[in-house]
């Protein structure tokens, strides 16, 4: 973290910081002295901001612990914490993205909160900050995220466990095709998580496997073979799906197919 030489005017020490709440200036390129002179301009005591990271991966502690400006009626217990970039226009680099994630969580665990204390702009104030594009619900899940993974030889290493969501897969045409399947043998948390994008990787596997166990198979067992091919061969039968069920409708077509001798 850099803390930089700013002058500031008269600045306030939170008693207790309760909440974080997430920002962005609204300006694809947009430094930390850029918005610290602003800000003096408009007649207050410097930056708003408590924290602010740069798209060059530069973090500043701007207000620190001292009582923000960056939501009006907000800022007495609140650390406001800004992420350079527009992203009403923009999306976020990835990296940039897990470094602010990095960052949040290290303040979070610095006073105590939980995924449930941070908010955005927008949750207290009429604003799109931190915008419209920000991925707030895999933001949420990852600053929320406390599952570790231990080395079962020697020495435990501790490592951050990042799931795989299945909107992160390149799907190309088979979209649509998952889709269809979760819809019809997902069930009920499956489809809400795919739905907020939470689905990860092996429970989006396990929704192909259902679909693929609950596909009626395509070898025609030996007891039936000779007839199945016998009316295969008359046209009775397409030949397809040969262990599918019939309905009345199909059957009353095969019975008329074997009247007319076909």
């Amino acid at each position: 973290m850099i803390k930089p030489h700013l002058s500031w005017g008269s600045l306030t020490r939170i008693n207790k910081v309760r909440r974080i709440i997430i920002h962005h200036p609204a300006a694809v390129r947009y430094s930390y002295l850029q918005i610290h002179n602003q800000h003096r301009n408009q007649g207050w005591s410097g930056a708003g901001y408590n924290y602010y990271l740069q798209k060059n991966h530069q973090y500043y502690e701007l207000r620190g612990l001292n009582v923000g400006a960056h939501a009006a009626n907000e800022n007495s217990d609140s650390l406001g914490v800004c992420v350079e970039g527009n992203y009403d226009v923009e999306h976020i680099d990835e990296e940039l993205f897990l470094r602010f994630v990095q960052e949040v969580r290290k303040l979070m665990n610095q006073h105590g909160l939980t995924a449930n204390d941070v908010y955005r702009h927008s949750d207290v104030g009429s604003t799109s900050c931190p915008g419209r594009n920000f991925p707030w619900t895999r933001f949420k899940r990852l600053i929320g995220q406390v599952e570790e993974v231990k080395s079962v030889v020697h020495e435990p290493q501790k490592e951050e466990v990042i799931y795989v969501k299945a909107g992160d897969f390149q799907w190309a045409s088979g979209k649509e095709r998952f889709e269809e399947i979760l819809n019809r043998h997902g069930n009920k948390n499956e489809q809400e998580a795919y739905k907020n994008d939470e689905l990860t990787a092996s429970d989006a596997m396990g929704v192909l496997a259902k679909g693929v166990l609950a596909q009626p198979s395509q070898t025609v067992p030996e007891t039936h073979k000779e007839a199945w091919n016998d009316l295969t061969k008359r046209k009775v039968f397409n030949g397809k799906n040969p262990n599918h069920p019939i309905t009345r409708a199909q059957q009353a077509t095969v019975i008329k197919r074997m009247e007319d001798g076909k």
